[in-house]
This record gives structure tokens, sequence and C-alpha cells, in this order.
């Protein structure tokens, strides 16, 4: 039996003269938990529609396992798809609306009984078996989705942004439930999302969409260490990167000085394989957390907005130069509105990249 779980090769689709899936690549493999991530309209719904089979491909080929399967019809995939509207049947009990897949394929009724059973109690719904949609809360209706296509025991299951439509709370519940949900089946799962944190936290690979492509593939924490590109770099990590413009004032033995465009009193020294002449202009990537307060000299930011959440505070403030930063403290009540703080970035951690928004290493 092939190792992969889902395969992609030079898929493509456009709609009329609009081109949405641009070439894309990719293998997932067997019971891999795979998240598609990227901003609205990047084309992470349309590729895992085109998985399922609801939209045709323009070009390239789609593979399940070792079959082929780009012109077979969606029934006949092996897949089953968790949608974000739940897609319930109101007038049918939660037991109908699970045994629907299997009613219609003329199963045997125990068999029916027993797999709805089987799912009911994976996903804590034994007690609701009875209950129609309307009497159920968000969480529980969306298990009664997921229920629907565990009994149809798929090879691979697909999910639609399932979380969207619930509160904060029972996201980070949901989160957890599906976590635990894919170490139980061992399912290869493919679920698209918008929020980086949803992916970050449920994946153990991440494909990170934009523009029609995929920009970058890779476990959470590899993306998040190691982005290829600016656009990775700015959508992985919540609150976002910080970037600023700066123009390399020296190179030496491996290393280059790059001061700060609105900054002029503020030049790093940075490791860099790659040599730049002086001169060259390029942006710095410096995460949140990674900007640290100084006692001494620094940048000067005013700050804006304090995010107090406890345990740690986001700081989001202005430059004197009149750039935008957000900054991490550890502990809350640092900084409140109107303090000037001076603040350093890990130098170690500042990543370059050209204007164009390419990683230079």
């Amino acid at each position: 039996m092939s190792d992969t779980g889902v395969q992609l090769k030079d898929v493509k689709k456009s709609f009329s003269v609009v081109d949405v899936i641009r070439g894309v690549d990719m293998e997932i493999k067997r019971g891999q938990f795979a998240v598609f991530v990227g901003p609205s309209g990047c084309g992470k719904s349309t590729l895992l529609r085109m998985i399922a089979g609801l939209e045709d491909t323009s070009a390239g080929k789609i593979l399940i396992g070792d079959r082929d399967v780009t012109d077979v019809d969606p029934a006949d995939r092996g897949v089953a798809m968790v949608f974000q509207s739940y897609a319930l049947y109101p007038h049918l009990s939660v037991f109908e609306n699970m045994a629907f897949s299997l009613r219609l394929a003329k199963r045997p009724k125990a068999e029916v009984k027993e797999k709805v059973h089987e799912a009911a109690q994976v996903l804590q719904l034994t007690e609701q078996l009875d209950k129609k949609p309307a009497q159920l809360s968000g969480g529980q209706r969306q298990r009664v989705a997921i229920g629907r296509a565990i009994v149809r025991a798929p090879e691979v299951f697909l999910f639609d942004e399932p979380l969207s439509n619930l509160d904060a709370e029972l996201r980070v519940q949901m989160r957890l439930e599906l976590a635990r949900l894919h170490l139980k089946l061992g399912a290869t799962m493919i679920y698209v999302t918008h929020d980086q944190v949803e992916a970050m936290t449920l994946a153990d690979v991440i494909f990170v969409l934009q523009g029609g492509y995929v920009q970058q593939s890779g476990a959470p924490l590899d993306l998040y260490e190691d982005p290829s590109n600016r656009f990775v770099a700015g959508f992985i990590g919540s609150p976002s990167m910080n970037f600023f413009n700066a123009t390399v004032v020296a190179r030496a033995d491996g290393r280059l000085t790059a001061r700060l465009d609105g900054q002029p009193d503020q030049s790093f020294d940075i490791a860099m394989t790659t040599a730049l002449e002086p001169g060259t202009p390029v942006t710095l990537g410096i995460r949140p957390e990674h900007l640290v307060v100084s006692e001494g000299e620094g940048m000067r930011v005013t700050v804006d907005v304090a995010e107090e959440l406890g345990g740690v505070s986001y700081q989001h403030g202005t430059l004197e130069g009149g750039e935008a930063v957000i900054f991490q403290q550890i502990g809350a009540r640092h900084g409140m509105h109107g303090t000037v703080q001076t603040i350093l970035p890990q130098t170690d951690r500042i990543f370059v990249f050209s204007r164009e928004g390419d990683r230079i290493r």
C-alpha cells in the first residue's frame, strides 16, 4: 500500500479567464493532518473542492493513495467533506443525519446502527442521537457533521473552515477535539482555514497558499522559524512579524550591517551567507517576541495600545521615524498608552528579505 494519502501534480483551475490555482504540486502522507492556510481568495477552498471532486481540474492530476481520481465522481473517491455550515437535515434526528449516507448506500440496518453508535461514542454524542439539530449547540452540530463523515470510513477527511461559525471559546475546544479525533482515527485529514493559529495548533504539515501557488510547505515550527519569503513570514505567527525598510551600509566576514531607513542612528550587524553590496535596499523582519526592552540605547517607541493578556502583553506603538511596531513583554502593565519605551532586536533572530519579498540568507 502506498504511503501517499493525497498527491497533486501541477494542478490548475481557471474560472473563465481568471486563474485561481496556477500550478500546485503537493504530497500529503497517509495519516497526516494537512492544513491549507492563506488569506481569503488565495484558492485554498477551491483546491479542497477539487480534491473532493466538487470542482473539475483545468489541468494536472489528483491521486488518492495509488488511484488517479482526477475524473472520478465525488462519491467514488473515498473522501468525506465537512462544511462550515454543518449542512445537516433539520427534520432528521442526529442518528438519522449520521446514518443518511449509509442508508442511501443501502447498507444493512445492523451495520448502520453499529457504525453510527461507534461514531457517536467517539464524538460524545450518544446522549444526543434522538435529538434534532435545532436542539443542539453549535459545537454539537459540528460533531454531528463530523460523525456523518466518520461512518463512511473514508480514506481522506476534508474540512472546509469547519470552526468559523463557532465562538472563540468553542473554537478552542473543537480544535482540541479535532486533534484528539485525528490521533484516534489515524486517518488522512485535510483542513482549510484562514486562521493561522488553527493551522499552527492542528497541522502535521502546513501548505501556505497565496496567488494560486503554494508559497511554502512544512511542519508548523519549520515555517515559523525558517520562512522562505516575506509573505510566509508575515502570515505565520501571531501577532504578525514587524517589517522595516533598511539599507546595507557595510559587509565583512559573513556579516552585514543594515541601517533602518527611518532610523538613521539604528544599525544592526546580521550574520549572512549572501554577500550584499553596501547601498543594497533590504527589508528586515523581526517578530514581536524578539524585540526586547532596553535600559540603554535602542529604538524609541511611543506605545499607542497595550494588549494585556495576563502573563504576556503586546505593545503596539510608533517609532520616531513613524514606523508601526509591535513588541512583546512578559508580565502585564509594562507599557501603557503614551509611554515611551526603548527596544532592541535580538540580532540573531532578524530575517532579511529583498524589497521584492524573497528571503536572503
